[in-house]
């Protein structure tokens, strides 16, 4: 009898002692904070991305960075965060310094893809126009759908200009205009509006795309010459102001002159020293923003 208590005993706390590792190693540790990208506002370690995709999306955050200071905006795409994606959003936006040292106008969005999860984490200066509630309605109307039917870059290509939208004190146009149901010809202006729209976000998409490859163009006839972050950033603005005949189509030949004279060169008719890059030093990031699943 004695021998079978004991046996009893001895199961009972083995059991117990496996129940409490297996418990410990599913809640697992958080991933280590990978450092930043060295080049660009994206790091896609989930690998959901193309190669083009990360630079397309990249360049549009550069292209935002050059022309406000409204708001810094970094993406991150993991396979696994290992913990609660709210912390592991604030400890990756707190050391990679995401937004400008002193400003608080940091926003970084993350993706953990093994558990499905969103996040927006937002510094505490950008929060006052873009609200918390602002950041969970872009997540619920933008991420999760797009996310969910894979269609990773138009859902992260729309929030990077969601946000800046709001950052910068302006929304969205919510479609649809359910408002305008009474007019024939209100509805005919809205298309009118609209096909100018799509044709403004066409034309400037397309004229990325023609910048970005004169650069790759360059850059592979000469094998010495690399722009840095910076300098590709005021090469777009350049390009996106001088269309005409008399511009200059090579950055080799523009990068001398620019580095000469940053004002003339960049044409972004604002502070010439404005960095595409996200990662300036920034903080103030106390939990703000929210967080989703798809």
């Amino acid at each position: 009898m004695d021998r079978s208590r004991t046996e009893l005993r001895t199961a009972t706390i083995g059991a117990a002692l496996l129940l409490m590792t297996l418990t410990a190693c599913g809640q697992g540790e958080p991933a280590a904070i990978p450092e930043p990208p060295a080049d660009g506002n994206v790091l896609d370690l989930a690998d959901v991305l193309t190669t083009s995709e990360e630079q397309d999306l990249s360049s549009l955050i550069d292209e935002h960075n050059a022309s406000t200071d409204a708001a810094r905006v970094a993406v991150l795409l993991v396979e696994n965060a290992g913990g609660p994606i709210e912390d592991y959003s604030r400890d990756v936006a707190t050391s990679w310094g995401v937004g400008d040292e002193g400003a608080d106008n940091g926003v970084l969005v993350v993706a953990d893809t093994a558990e499905r999860e969103l996040r927006i984490e937002t510094a505490d200066g950008v929060r006052e126009q873009f609200s918390d509630d602002d950041a969970e309605n872009l997540i619920t109307d933008v991420l999760e759908p797009t996310f969910a039917d894979e269609e990773y870059t138009e859902g992260l290509t729309e929030a990077v200009d969601q946000v800046y939208l709001y950052a910068e004190g302006r929304e969205p146009v919510k479609e649809p205009f359910d408002w305008v149901l009474f007019a024939w010809v209100a509805g005919i202006g809205v298309l009118v509006v609209g096909g100018i729209i799509w044709w403004i976000v066409a034309v400037s998409r397309r004229r990325r795309r023609e910048t970005d490859e004169e650069i790759r163009s360059a850059e592979q006839s000469d094998p010495e010459l690399r722009l840095t972050k910076e300098q590709r950033a005021a090469y777009r603005t350049y390009r996106w102001g001088h269309r005409g005949e008399d511009a200059i189509r090579n950055p080799a030949i523009w990068l001398p002159l620019y580095i000469a004279n940053p004002a003339l060169y960049s044409g972004g008719g604002g502070d010439s020293s404005a960095s595409g890059s996200s990662y300036n030093g920034g903080g103030g990031f106390t939990g703000g923003g929210a967080s989703g699943s798809y």
